[in-house]
């Protein structure tokens, strides 16, 4: 398959300034490397505020954001027969790809937790003439990055989802299975219902709780949380005070509390309110805190209780497959794909960034169509 000698990207030239189409030249290839054809690009989240500075990371521009994609194979080197599962690939196949990780690091070699890679090269955050995010017609899939074939059976829209939010809660269970897991029966709350927090919702489902609580304040996502498997709903704008909305929970709990606290709103405020829910021996497991803001918290709330605080960032290759894997068994029962609510243009990767901001779009895509 032939491949081009440009490729049009939505390029972040400036932070807090609108995307803007470029022609950017495909770089020469290294050994080992693998071109594909942007087949889906979801926005994520992280890419609304990367674009407004308010992560606690700045990656230099100009950069083609984008770290959700489905790509299709264009050029395979002559080394690479399979997937790192295994799997048989061929040009033409649809892949996803994790970060890439050195492999060599601490991280990488001591604590086998390759997402925490000293040496690590991001998707979606690199220099624009790398060609490394997924706002663009094509992308580069440097040597020694971890890849996974799509199955035949999977939608791209009901694959994306482990690109980011899939493997990210995947990682988390597993973190969370190392301290006990979700155990049948238990109670579990989960503030937060974007796409973090609705895979949360299904993998708890399909983990034996006996009921799953979804707090947010928009009745859009807490109707689809009721899709992903949630028994209760709670829209906190219902609520005068905190201490009304926690009583409230603590009273859908039986009155002590939640067994499981799965943070995934990104809210500093929510974070201190909701070591309120958790019962004793509870766990609170925070995957959604990616900012640099501070909030007055009080220690003793997770002393006394004896309650395990667990963080989780992100995942690598192994989660990706887990996440595939997971969805491929229960894409009858839950409507993975539904979670694209909007589909845009490449040009029009702005308003797509800015409907995400404003909540009109639960998730949006970006279509090489």
């Amino acid at each position: 398959m032939n491949i081009p000698k440009t490729s049009k990207a939505m390029v972040l030239t400036e932070y807090k300034k609108p995307m803007e189409l470029l022609d950017i030249p495909i770089p020469e290839l290294n050994f080992g490397d693998i071109p594909v054809r942007v087949d889906l690009a979801a926005v994520c989240g992280t890419d609304v505020h990367l674009a407004r500075d308010e992560l606690s990371m700045h990656p230099p521009c100009p950069i083609i954001m984008g770290h959700e994609t489905v790509g299709e194979i264009l050029q395979l080197p002559d080394t690479i027969k399979f997937d790192t599962a295994g799997t048989p690939v061929k040009p033409g196949d649809r892949i996803m790809w994790s970060h890439f990780f050195d492999g060599t690091c601490y991280s990488c070699k001591v604590l086998h937790e390759p997402v925490m890679c000293e040496h690590s090269r991001g998707y979606g955050f690199s220099p624009a003439k790398e060609l490394r995010g997924g706002f663009a017609e094509y992308e580069i899939i440097i040597a020694g990055t971890d890849f996974v074939r799509v199955p035949d059976n999977i939608t791209s829209e009901e694959a994306v989802g482990a690109c980011c939010a899939g493997r990210t809660v995947v990682n988390a269970f597993d973190r969370l299975a190392d301290c006990g897991g979700i155990r049948h029966g238990d109670s579990v709350v989960v503030t937060g219902v974007g796409p973090v927090g609705l895979f949360s919702i299904v993998m708890a489902a399909q983990s034996g709780a006996g009921k799953i609580i979804a707090v947010d304040i928009s009745p859009i996502r807490l109707d689809f949380a009721k899709k992903w498997g949630a028994t209760d709903v709670v829209n906190s704008a219902d609520f005068k005070d905190s201490a009304e909305r926690v009583k409230y929970i603590r009273d859908l709990c039986g009155g002590r509390g939640a067994d499981i606290v799965i943070e995934c709103s990104g809210l500093p405020s929510v974070f201190a309110e909701n070591l309120d829910l958790p019962a004793y021996y509870g766990k609170y497991l925070i995957i959604g805190q990616t900012g640099e803001s501070a909030v007055p918290i009080v220690p003793n709330k997770i002393q006394r209780k004896g309650v395990v605080a667990i963080g989780s960032h992100s995942g690598d290759i192994r989660h990706y497959i887990k996440c595939l894997k997971f969805i491929e068994a229960n894409k009858s029962k839950y409507p993975f794909g539904e979670i694209i609510s909007k589909k845009y243009k490449l040009e029009d990767a702005n308003l797509a960034l800015e409907d995400m901001r404003k909540g009109t779009a639960l998730k949006a895509a970006l279509v090489n169509k």
